[in-house]
């Protein structure tokens, strides 16, 4: 396949991103959008000159703080020397809120910020300073569409390697419209992009019929490390990427601790210590059953009223213990990963993941279930019409309260009903999210017809160029 076809392929999932023309965002993301502020121009990692004590001004003061320093998402670089409970809200088992004297940093890893760091990088040497949020959440936009369209088109070569050319395409079409990538991951600096970015590459290095060199291995490992910058928890997938061989675990290990290096540098800058990381300690205390079914099935977390149609993408893991190959054998170890990702964020206290659509926390291992499932119908997973008319109804299902969702969420069903404080309404078969977001379509008015029919039209584009270039099929790429 000439570069000239991804490219195009590239633009148009880029340009997927935006035509929903609806502006979603946490304020989890501003630190990693101030960062190449402090970075670049204060050269140092504290946000200082963002904040200020107590609840901002309704007019900031030019060039001043903007921000609560006690807000959830920064804590004190160091130990915190705050003597009083603080006033804004934290999250449970976070660190303290730092103290009157304290240089205030992120409580993320720096991963995302780093990645998002050259797009913002204009603006901060243009002497912009960050107090329009406009143009914090517009340019992260901007960088997290990039990284998620580089993980979709990772992945989509991944899945030629299994599967005809049109099944890759179905797969890719619904891993960027039918999970919450073009609906929550695409459109804001959260964690998600850089994740799912780092898993992409680590599949598309490894996951070959014929055994791959060590140094992929490696190189995969290096990857999985850098994710692990963006979220520590990425690291984990370096547990299972090597197929259960000592021997290429110890060398994907190597790569992901020595890409890993950076975090414990920044760690020690920003906290004082290699070893502390900005979290604080947070409890593991969530009952396995209450975390499991919230993860797996409930009606407004849950994995399988979301995606039901990954139901499929387990088939095929099952599948792999009992065939041969070595794609097989990866994702038998891979399979072990997301089970123990699974047990991890079930016990979490926040296994809900706050305010977002969807299945968050789960939704970062989306690419292995997608490679799983396109090595799944390689080997005939969807050969009967009766598992595709199925699979069909159930991604038809995903397509339509995700695309909807990304036209009109806006967070604000988990703010009214404080999910963040007591996630029970979560678990509300009369009330569930993805209901208020399918109702919430007719208050859109023009702008939402409007945004329906852009991506329509880009979709159409899409498909037309694809299905084009399949008459006849041509060549695995």
């Amino acid at each position: 396949m000439t570069r000239g076809r991804w490219i195009v392929r590239g633009l148009l999932l880029f340009v997927l991103a935006f035509t929903n023309l609806n502006d979603i965002w946490s304020p989890d993301v501003l630190p990693n959008a101030l960062f190449a502020w402090t970075v670049i121009r204060e050269r140092n990692v504290d946000y200082d000159e963002f904040t200020v004590e107590g609840a901002p001004p309704p007019r900031p003061p030019a060039r001043g703080g903007f921000l609560d320093r006690e807000a959830y998402f920064f804590r004190a670089c160091g130990v915190s020397t705050a003597t009083a409970p603080p006033k804004a809200v934290r999250s449970p088992g976070g660190p303290p809120a730092p103290g009157p004297r304290d240089h205030v940093c992120s409580v993320f890893p720096p991963g995302m910020a780093v990645l998002a760091l050259p797009f913002f990088a204009p603006f901060v040497l243009a002497g912009v300073f960050p107090d329009d949020l406009g143009l914090l959440i517009r340019v992260g936009h901007v960088a997290a569409a990039f990284f998620e369209v580089l993980a979709t088109l990772l992945l989509w070569s991944v899945l030629r390697r299994f599967t005809s050319a049109r099944w890759s395409l179905v797969l890719v079409l619904l891993y960027f419209l039918a999970t919450s990538v073009r609906t929550v991951s695409s459109q804001a600096l959260w964690q998600h992009p850089g994740v799912h970015l780092a898993v992409a590459s680590a599949l598309w290095l490894t996951l070959h019929e014929d055994l791959v060199p060590l140094r992929r291995e490696l190189l995969a490992g290096a990857a999985l490390g850098l994710g692990a910058i963006v979220r520590q928890t990425t690291g984990l997938v370096a547990l299972g990427l090597s197929g259960f061989r000592p021997l290429r675990l110890v060398v994907v290990l190597i790569g992901a601790g020595m890409a890993a290096a950076p975090l414990l540098v920044y760690d020690d800058l920003a906290f004082g210590s290699a070893l502390e990381q900005g979290y604080g300690v947070k409890p593991f205390d969530t009952p396995l059953s209450t975390g499991l079914s919230g993860l797996l099935v409930s009606p407004s977390r849950g994995l399988f009223v979301y995606t039901p149609y990954l139901v499929f993408a387990f088939w095929a893991l099952a599948r792999a213990w009992r065939w041969p190959g070595e794609v097989a054998r990866r994702l038998r170890s891979l399979s072990l990963v997301w089970l123990a990702t699974l047990l991890l964020y079930a016990t979490y206290t926040e296994w809900w993941g706050g305010r977002v659509f969807g299945a968050r926390f789960l939704d970062d291992l989306a690419p292995i279930l997608f490679a799983a499932l396109g090595w799944g119908t390689g080997v005939g997973l969807l050969r009967s019409r009766r598992s595709r008319v199925v699979f069909a109804a159930l991604a038809a299902w995903s397509l339509v309260i995700f695309n909807a969702a990304a036209l009109v969420y806006d967070q604000s069903w988990d703010t009214a009903r404080g999910i963040n404080f007591d996630p029970s309404p979560l678990f509300s078969w009369t009330d569930p999210q993805w209901l208020a977001v399918l109702a919430a379509l007719p208050a859109g008015g023009s702008r939402v017809i409007a945004a329906g029919l852009l991506s329509m039209l880009v979709v159409a584009l899409f498909l037309r160029l694809e299905l084009r270039a399949l008459r006849p099929e041509g060549s695995a790429d």
